[in-house]
């Protein structure tokens, strides 16, 4: 059949090249074939994996095995230092352990990388040109007569340079410049995506490490209130709900169907602003301040929220004791002052009545009212000497004393005391508490005063018990008083400590007020744990620099 103008010719008999342009050789075709293919599999190995140095390793051998050469380098561009950078060596081949540690390090000039900037094509330099001389001499024993210098370079400059020794039958010969270059080229890309790659896992990793060492409950949550993530504290402190990772906020958080009115999550969530709270915590004892902060995207919608909580039981306490402190000192310096104006009239009161029941013959009925009178003006100047010690208490004598020694002269007197009562006293002593250096006339007001309370707390009887307990660890000494009585009111536990407090139908109410200024001299303090009708316990802490054994 006869061609028509509709017939396609076969391929095999079309050649397509633009007009003048020359048509390549058949082994022009395969040369280039096999360059494409080499950069095929380099491409292959550059993205084998996320590390570097792996990357340039196997990089490097894949050039070496198709080329057939020997030897190979890959080194990396460092910073810029006094006007030099520093090559570090990333990736070789065929050194030997010996050369491979002459050669780990190399500087060149800011102006001898700028060459590279300036798109420095390929080099051939002869070995006589190196200035190694372990390198030139592995190069002679191995017949290498030159070595190719190819930049890896991306468009924000040069990151590293690529050596390879040339030798053999198969050398790369200059007219293969622009396939090295490309080989440059790609190498380069992929040192710049590997380092991109490493920096962002870097940040990453310091902000997981960050995220986990704060010391307080921080939850990521997202825009539909679920759980994204947590710190390890908020796995300890909530860890024991099970996994909290997309579950809703309220579940863990509050333990409820619904979060409370005044949630700062919810409350963030629709303000998309910033939200402060503070108060009890509402799964456990303690005083908290919570944060909620928005997580933003560019169209300023909200996509998630940081909720943070952070203890501030004994920061407030703190803060509380302070304050005490302050008012204590006003409230002193008044007393101080009405103490003395009661005290002088109260003397000439107190001597006139004991006049006047000597020298007057009185009846029965009138003796026993000046007994009373002048029992009633004891108790006033018993007061007032209360008041002036709380106001202007005498500095502690500091000398080695045994505690232990303390808590038993005050059981013997508690015991005198509190005869009439059904009380079963316990001691628990633990002998290997050292000597402590206080002033023991004052400590031992402080535990009369501890344990009398107790005796009171408990009118129908019940047990006491006294312990005391050395902690080497922390080199302190803890004394307990624990009893089984009413225990004290929620609402009167932050205002036990206040001077002239008291729900007792007589006393002052300044006796647990000295204790504590007694013992603030002292460097201790002093905590309470009571619930109603379930008892109290005083702890006194007596910190390291007070309990330390005296040689």
């Amino acid at each position: 059949m006869t061609k028509t103008a509709m017939e396609m010719p076969r391929q095999s008999d079309v050649r397509l090249a633009k007009a003048g342009e020359p048509v390549p050789s058949d082994e022009q075709m395969i040369r280039r074939d096999k360059e494409l293919q080499i950069l095929i599999d380099i491409s292959a190995v550059l993205h084998s994996s996320p590390k570097l140095d792996e990357v340039l390793q196997e990089a490097l051998m894949a050039i070496l095995r198709t080329l057939r050469l020997k030897m190979g380098a890959v080194y990396l561009m460092g910073g810029s230092d006094a006007g030099r950078h520093e090559l570090r060596l990333a990736a070789h081949h065929g050194f030997g352990s010996t050369l491979t540690s002459d050669i780990q390090r190399f500087s060149v000039s800011d102006k001898w990388v700028e060459r590279f900037d300036s798109h420095e094509p390929v080099v051939w330099f002869p070995r006589e040109g190196i200035f190694f001389p372990t390198l030139r001499k592995r190069m002679a024993e191995e017949h290498i007569e030159e070595i190719i210098r190819i930049p890896l370079f991306t468009r924000k400059g040069v990151l590293g340079l690529l050596y390879l020794a040339n030798h053999g039958d198969l050398q790369v010969r200059p007219d293969r410049k622009a396939f090295l270059a490309t080989i440059g080229h790609q190498i380069g890309v992929a040192i710049e995506n590997a380092q991109l790659l490493e920096s962002v896992q870097r940040a990453r990793m310091e902000l997981e490490i960050t995220f986990d060492a704060i010391q307080h409950s921080i939850f990521l949550i997202d825009h539909k209130s679920r759980i994204l993530r947590i710190n390890r504290t908020s796995e300890a402190v909530y860890g024991g709900m099970g996994c909290l990772i997309g579950r809703l906020y309220w579940d863990v958080l509050y333990q409820r169907d619904e979060p409370p009115s005044d949630c700062p999550i919810t409350e963030c969530l629709h303000s998309k602003r910033p939200v402060q709270r503070e108060g009890p915590h509402p799964l456990w004892d303690g005083y908290y301040r919570y944060y909620a902060f928005p997580v933003l995207n560019r169209s300023g919608q909200l996509e998630r929220v940081v909720y943070y909580e952070k203890d501030e039981t004994e920061a407030r306490k703190l803060e509380q004791r302070l304050q005490q402190n302050e008012r204590l000192k006003a409230l002193g310096t008044l007393a101080a002052g009405i103490a003395h104006e009661i005290r002088n009239p109260l003397a000439t009161i107190n001597f006139n009545a004991q006049l006047l029941h000597r020298e007057l013959s009185l009846e029965p009925t009138q003796q026993e009212m000046f007994h009373d009178l002048i029992a009633e003006a004891k108790k006033i100047d018993a007061i007032v000497r209360q008041v002036l010690s709380f106001a202007r208490p005498r500095e502690p004598q500091f000398l080695p004393a045994n505690l232990n020694a303390i808590v038993r002269n005050c059981y013997q007197l508690v015991r005198v005391h509190s005869r009439k009562t059904p009380i079963e006293f316990t001691l628990d002593l633990d002998e290997k508490v050292p000597p402590l250096v206080m002033d023991q006339d004052q400590i031992t007001q402080v535990l009369m005063n501890l344990v009398i309370n107790a005796v009171e707390a408990m009118p129908n009887g019940g047990t006491l018990r006294v312990s005391t307990r050395w902690f080497p660890d922390t080199a302190s000494v803890v004394l307990e008083v624990r009893d089984s009585g009413e225990g004290i009111l929620p609402e009167d536990q932050d205002r036990i400590f206040d001077p002239f407090f008291t729900r007792k139908t007589e006393g002052t109410g300044l006796g647990l007020s000295i204790s504590r200024q007694i013992l603030e001299r002292h460097g201790a303090h002093i905590d309470v744990e009571s619930r109603a009708d379930s008892g109290t316990a005083f702890r006194v802490t007596f910190p390291s620099r007070w309990s330390r054994v005296l040689v």
